[in-house]
């Protein structure tokens, strides 16, 4: 008895680091494939890269053509954070095996809450004060549109990161509003 109660013993603590190595530790979250998500959690990634990609299409805008140095600073702020969220979620819809959108700006005119090519154009025509006030209007709208977006997917998504993503969008987006349209006062 003692030697086969020995061997269950020995047996049983071979298999405990095995099952540890394969568990997440505790607080740490499971990757992102193996975690929860739904129908919704993809739309939001297809949708709102495309919507992230014309929000650095814009913010290029800003280069050379801003008189206001909050312009200069918000389009170079943009490019930075909307690339970040735009890589999350590529990761995302590649670990689910999903269809990440190409990069083709004539598809993403006719999304709601996005510029047209003519609008584009226009922003490109011009520059100083007058390009200020263009560009931080039509900013405001494409960033309430994204707002829109990401408060829809907080109700209908199950994947906690893209929640995470989308409260963070949402925040940062109000505040960015707001410093607007105090500027446009």
């Amino acid at each position: 008895m003692q030697v086969r109660t020995r061997l269950l013993i020995a047996a049983a603590a071979l298999c405990v680091p095995v099952s540890v190595a394969c568990a997440p530790a505790t607080g740490e979250p499971l990757p992102a494939a193996q975690a929860a998500y739904a129908e919704a959690d993809v739309r939001f990634s297809q949708e709102m890269i495309p919507h992230h990609r014309q929000t650095i299409q814009l913010a290029k805008l800003a280069e050379g053509r801003a008189e206001k140095l909050y312009v200069q600073d918000l389009g170079v702020r943009l490019i930075d954070q909307e690339q970040i969220d735009i890589e999350k979620m590529v990761s995302w819809l590649t670990e689910w095996k999903q269809k990440v959108p190409a990069d083709n700006p004539e598809v993403a005119h006719s999304m709601p809450g996005m510029l047209s090519a003519q609008q584009l154009k226009v922003l490109e025509g011009l520059s100083g004060a007058e390009f200020d006030e263009s560009w931080l209007t039509v900013l405001s709208r494409h960033l309430a549109f994204g707002t829109e977006m990401a408060e829809r997917i907080i109700g209908d998504g199950k994947h906690e990161p893209t929640a995470r993503l989308a409260r963070e969008m949402i925040k940062n987006q109000r505040n960015t509003i707001k410093e607007i349209a105090q500027l446009l006062d």
